[in-house]
């Protein structure tokens, strides 16, 4: 099996181990609406593991507009911590990480804040698996740079090669690439392995 070859497991958190990528889009949704912005949800998934503020920044130059990166970004959350009870995990990769737990050391590696991924990690029961949290306000540099991944096999004490991550986007890939780990693409809450990918 796969994951015999590693040491460890990172996750990325939404739309990977937890069905939460329609919350955030609702949210950003309900911020666009306040800041007279447009987005669209394809975007906003293919940047999922980007932290807020830089998606806010990014809207904003592209479409010429005069916004606060940092308010739009507490708009949005604020808009998100609003539904996240509504967060659940994905049968088949709560599964896997019973199944693992024991077994493989696990951390979680996401693009959201650290209290809010902690707060899905206690209501979803993942957190009775998974302690080992590295979120966007814990790394300067975010996906698609490799730092949130290798901060995460840190804390894990184990190297970097022998960590196998999981992702549902091409950004986070990247991340992993990037961090010298292999990388399995889940698709709507299912792990591709058939397609793992290899640095």
């Amino acid at each position: 099996m796969i994951l015999e070859r590693f040491k460890a497991l990172i996750f990325d958190m939404d739309g990977t181990l937890v069905d939460s990528m329609p919350l955030h889009l609702a949210a950003w949704m309900a911020t666009a609406q306040e800041y007279g912005f447009q987005c669209d949800a394809q975007w906003l998934y293919a940047h999922g593991g980007v932290p807020s503020r830089k998606i806010a920044a990014k809207l904003a130059s592209q479409q010429n507009l005069t916004l606060d990166p940092q308010q739009v970004a507490a708009t949005k959350t604020a808009h998100y911590v609003a539904r996240i009870a509504s967060a659940t995990p994905f049968p088949e990769m709560m599964s896997l990480v019973e199944r693992a737990h024991g077994h493989w050391p696990m951390a979680i590696g996401t693009g959201s804040l650290h209290a809010n991924a902690e707060r899905i990690l206690e209501q979803s029961g993942l957190g009775r698996f998974i302690h080992t949290v590295v979120a966007a306000d814990d790394v300067l540099e975010h996906k698609p740079a490799p730092d949130t991944f290798l901060q995460a096999a840190r804390l894990l004490q184990v190297k970097a090669e022998d960590c196998l991550v999981f992702e549902d986007t091409e950004i986070g890939c990247q991340a992993a690439l990037a961090a010298g780990m292999a990388c399995v693409m889940v698709v709507d809450g299912v792990p591709d392995w058939s397609g793992v990918r290899y640095p």
